[in-house]
């Protein structure tokens, strides 16, 4: 995840909430939306399965990408969400 901290930290759109806001979206597209935020799925105590984790490292390197040329939140979750 550092280099996912460091886009979201040095992406033109950058606001103070997006790191928030991207991880937990990254939560809800690994989960299929049985988790809304990374809290609720820490406090749950579950762990992701393999599948779970690939589909985790495909988004994460789809969001770096996307942060790098010059992508606003809303449009990446528009992007990944349809």
């Amino acid at each position: 995840m550092n280099k996912l901290d460091t886009t979201i930290i040095q992406s033109k759109q950058s606001k103070p909430y997006y790191h928030k806001i991207i991880l937990d979206l990254l939560v809800q597209l690994t989960t299929s939306g049985e988790y809304r935020s990374l809290r609720a799925f820490k406090q749950s105590g579950d762990k992701l399965t393999v599948e779970q984790k690939e589909t985790l490292r495909r988004h994460t390197d789809s969001i770096i990408c996307m942060l790098e040329i010059g992508m606003a939140f809303h449009e990446i979750k528009q992007f990944l969400v349809n």
